[in-house]
């Protein structure tokens, strides 16, 4: 339940893995806070851009997609991709505009739920084994009676630093988001006679200076005006909309039409009428992550995911605040880990959640709220249930009993988990490695197999095979052997800066490409018994960093040949094996 970044990784992973799923979701669109409805770009652990923590997996893959199919940022086409991805995947059935509104729970489990689909007036009921609560809102715990947490918590509660010794259990405020175009013309603004009215900069809420620049940074040539921490992000939400819209008007007035803030020939290109939530209610869970988790970076032996945002603890008076930015970063070591008993209810025993509605602390939802963090806990979530579907367990049997499996899935599935290797299949482990450039200095194929797939940043390392067009790595037995697939992970660029999409218009529009590091073009090639090579895959307009190719082929050795990039001249390979 729940279509945002959560619940669009969810969905794809569980049905990835074989199960039957359903993804029920109250808006005509996907992506949640990411949907061309709110337009949040997709931060995360990179945060910076100078580390290579970027959040690979599902994320990647979309993110990728969007890079290759929409070269100008169109919001409808992104809108586009993520229906493409979960309505055309095998065993995922969608139901968009549907609001789940009640359910059934018996002996501490859900046993269904019901959703109104408001353009086919009709009510859909979905009995499953297990549920997944992405809605950001934790509406199953009203179905279920689910223990959740709402707010901040005092210092005495979990000893967090940053902890207020006492406080009031008030929230982070939603957000909508105001974009600018430039015309290169002076453009009128009349604001509607219910706008508020800031005619100075004391007057004004707190906005970004840099509202009127244009580049492809975050929050360049746009603002956000924020409210409503101080009453209920749910039951309040159309108020709370209403005085964003006021805030937010108002504050365009004021850089238009009050004072020189050289935002003449700006034009409102957009703004949000859907709020976009930053918290509201989070289930509690086997373990409550902390502030001091995240600053100590404590080891969990069931990590699934990692995080990296700041804590970011925005004030709840929201725009409203005076004389100083609304929010304040608490930086720490990143990244951190994230323990998997987050990810499902202690008290009901079929429910997963994913997403901002994890069990966390507030402080700790302040770092792990961020979209692509959100994004792989979904994917963690989603991979859960379906092996808990597969075992006929409870969610909390997966973590007890088939977390080295849970974890060995999503490693290979390219998503990252912070101080574990990946499990190299023993096809490839008994296989000689060989490489046309082996000789080069540095230039290691074993690398290929070390089950690290991308760049050491603790060792400045780029631990990979580094080829250029021609160039080839090899995977030789001793004796022929039965291939079933064959998984490459090339290199995406990790550091790159682009979001998921621009928030507004640049001058002279925009041109998304692929990566250049990415390999477009390659072979994979099996040894005959005359001594030949036999291409048995080509591939020439390859956009994805994780690349799985299906064989069926007996051969003594297999070969990975690069024929060309998107661009560099030389590209990183991260692996290179076979099943």
């Amino acid at each position: 339940v729940g279509g945002g970044m959560a619940g669009v990784c969810a969905s794809l992973a569980a049905a990835r893995h074989g199960a039957s799923v359903v993804l029920m979701h109250d808006r005509p669109v996907l992506g949640g806070n990411a949907s061309s409805e709110i337009r949040v770009q997709i931060s995360g652990a990179w945060g910076s851009w100078d580390r290579s923590i970027r959040e690979t997996g599902i994320i990647e893959e979309i993110m990728l997609d969007i890079l290759h199919n929409n070269p100008t940022g169109n919001w409808s086409l992104w809108d586009l991709a993520l229906f493409n991805k979960v309505n055309f995947q095998p065993g995922l059935k969608l139901l968009l505009n549907c609001s789940c509104t009640s359910g059934s729970c018996e002996e501490k489990k859900i046993r269904q739920v019901s959703g109104w689909q408001s353009n086919t007036q009709t009510t859909h009921t979905v009995k499953a084994k297990y549920f997944i609560d992405c809605s950001g809102d934790s509406i199953l715990a009203e179905i279920s009676g689910a223990q959740t947490r709402s707010g901040r918590e005092p210092r005495s509660l979990y000893g967090e630093p940053d902890a207020a010794v006492e406080c009031p259990p008030h929230v982070m405020g939603s957000s909508l988001i105001f974009a600018w175009r430039d015309r290169g013309r002076p453009v009128k603004f009349t604001p509607p006679s219910w706008a508020y009215r800031y005619e100075t900069e004391d007057e004004a809420p707190h906005h970004p200076e840099n509202a009127s620049q244009f580049s492809q940074d975050h929050f360049k040539n746009c603002f956000y005006a924020e409210y409503g921490g101080y009453i209920d992000t749910v039951g309040d939400d159309e108020a709370i909309r209403d005085e964003l819209l006021k805030i937010g008007l108002g504050i365009v007035d004021h850089l238009k039409n009050h004072g020189d803030h050289g935002m003449e020939n700006l034009e409102l290109d957009w703004f949000g009428f859907l709020p976009g939530k930053r918290e509201s209610k989070r289930y509690v869970g086997d373990y409550t992550l902390t502030e001091n988790d995240i600053d100590h970076s404590t080891t969990f032996e069931d990590i699934i995911a990692y995080g990296g945002w700041p804590v970011d603890d925005h004030d709840s008076a929201g725009s409203l605040t005076k004389g100083r930015a609304s929010h304040t970063f608490h930086r720490f070591e990143a990244p951190y880990p994230i323990p998997y008993r987050c990810l499902y209810s202690a008290g009901i025993d079929n429910l997963f959640c994913a997403g901002r509605n994890i069990s966390t602390s507030h402080l700790g939802l302040c770092t792990i709220r961020v979209i692509a963090t959100c994004g792989i806990l979904g994917q963690a979530a989603g991979t859960a249930a379906a092996i808990a579907a597969r075992e006929n367990c409870t969610p909390r049997q997966v973590g007890q009993n088939h977390i080295r499996t849970l974890q060995t899935q999503l490693m290979d599935d390219d998503c990252w988990l912070p101080g574990q290797l990946r499990t190299i299949p023993e096809l490839a482990q008994v296989a000689t490695l060989d490489s046309s450039n082996k000789n080069e200095t540095g230039n290691a194929p074993a690398l290929l197999l070390n089950g690290k797939d991308r760049p050491c940043e603790e060792l400045n390392e780029d631990n990979a095979w580094t080829a250029r067009s021609g160039d080839w790595a090899e995977l030789r037995w001793q004796e022929p052997r039965q291939l079933s697939e064959c998984r490459i992970v090339f290199d995406s660029n990790l550091l790159r800066h682009f979001l998921n999409m621009p928030l507004g218009e640049q001058l002279g529009g925009w041109n998304l490409t692929p990566p250049e590091t990415l390999v477009q073009a390659f072979r994979i090639q099996a040894l005959e018994e005359n001594g030949a090579w036999q291409d048995v895959f080509t591939e020439t307009d390859n956009f994805q960093r994780l690349v799985t190719v299906a064989l069926n082929v007996q051969t003594k050795a297999l070969r990975l040949q690069i024929d060309k990039t998107w661009g560099a001249d030389f590209c990183r390979i991260f692996g290179f094996d076979v099943r």
